[in-house]
């Protein structure tokens, strides 16, 4: 029986039972076309700071908020000099501004930096940002629903930046420090439809999109946020992870002359000398470092593990999932895994996609806990 009438045997009733059903299929088609508009929020993004000058291109014009007559000069210099007391907002005509060879959608805005130099943020539209983020973050040609849940996570970690962001100028960074953006010159087909099939979708927990971490291959399982940086919430808690069974460079060994880890460590403010000898002190329980112990003149310094792996550079050490020994002159780090192991990790969103997991069911295994909810409009 039809739940839109008592008697389907109706012609009347029947007629309206198939209008309300294809009210809904086009209602339904309106609300998830990857077209449809969700959200106009913007976002600040900090493209370059500390620049001693800016220069601005465009083919068609360039446009300076608030000067009527401006539109017709196709390139802009921009030093701390000129920009006075105030900030400069300018865009191009075709809604592409090129800033120091790199092409950006929306507003550019110079204003002096902290130091006295030339500060570039881009302000646009949250969904042409995640364009130019999604394949600087994760590799173009991989499986389509590992592609759009890393949109999801991008959106989300973007959205909690801008939440967060308190008095500053910008929201958000466009560099590892935050997620990599490389404006319209990064943007990828693949990972431009990932965002369209996924606009306006945000991670939420109890209603609050959550900071969104992720990382690259956390080797074998993620970790709790509480156990490296005291962000104890459930949907940051570890989870299994069957990364390792695809990721490449998973597994890592890396050698450091004592005295380039003795002098990094001194750059940081430890007084540390000449190392007689390495150890770990505690692991979190997923197997991560948490602190090592540097003898070196008789005494002992207790440094952070993420301390220092930062110390001695992100790249050089890729994770903090490392045994630790001393070989002569060399500090012998034998790891698995790259980046901090928190929230999503890539290979694993990679793994997952491969045995036929949805972005959905990728996200709610490396956020527990959470739902899925759209921008308000």
């Amino acid at each position: 029986m039809s739940p839109w009438c008592p008697d389907t045997s109706s012609d009347s009733c029947m007629m309206k039972t198939v209008v309300r059903r294809l009210f809904l299929i086009i209602s339904f088609i309106v609300l998830f076309s990857p077209g449809t508009a969700v959200s106009s929020e913007t976002i600040r993004v900090a493209i370059a700071d500390n620049l001693r000058a800016a220069t601005l291109r465009s083919s068609v014009g360039l446009i300076v908020a608030g000067v009527p007559s401006s539109g017709n000069e196709k390139k802009m210099i921009f030093s701390p000099a000129s920009l006075g007391g105030g900030p400069v907002r300018v865009k191009s005509r075709n809604d592409l501004t090129e800033v120091n060879g790199r092409k950006y959608r929306g507003w550019v805005e110079l204003r002096k930096s902290k130091k006295g130099l030339v500060l570039v943020v881009n302000e646009l539209d949250v969904e042409d940002y995640l364009k130019g983020v999604i394949a600087a973050e994760i590799p173009h040609a991989w499986e389509f629903e590992a592609l759009k849940a890393q949109a999801v996570a991008a959106r989300t970690y973007a959205l909690y930046q801008k939440q967060t962001a308190g008095k500053r100028s910008y929201h958000i960074l466009a560099t590892v420090s935050s997620q990599v953006y490389q404006g319209n010159s990064g943007e990828r087909s693949n990972a431009v439809r990932a965002v369209r099939e996924t606009t306006g979708l945000v991670i939420v927990y109890q209603g609050k999109a959550i900071p969104a971490f992720y990382h690259a291959n956390c080797g074998g399982h993620t970790e709790d946020a509480a156990e490296l940086w005291g962000i104890d919430v459930p949907y940051l808690k570890g989870v299994d992870c069957d990364c390792q069974r695809i990721a490449e460079n998973g597994v890592w060994e890396k050698r450091i002359s004592v005295f380039t880890l003795a002098e990094a460590l001194r750059r940081k403010g430890y007084g540390v000398g000449a190392v007689s000898d390495l150890g770990i002190r505690d692991m979190t329980p997923a197997g991560r470092v948490k602190h090592v112990v540097v003898t070196s003149s008789g005494a002992n310094s207790l440094i952070p593990g993420e301390t220092l792996r930062a110390a001695l550079g992100n790249t050089v050490i890729p994770s903090v999932f490392f045994e630790l020994e001393l070989s002569e002159d060399e500090a012998v780090f034998s790891g698995r895994g790259r980046g901090h192991g928190v929230g999503l990790c890539q290979w694993g969103a990679k793994e997952m996609a491969q045995r036929g997991h949805d972005f959905k069911s990728i996200l709610a295994h490396y956020y527990p806990g959470t739902s899925l909810s759209r921008m308000e409009q």
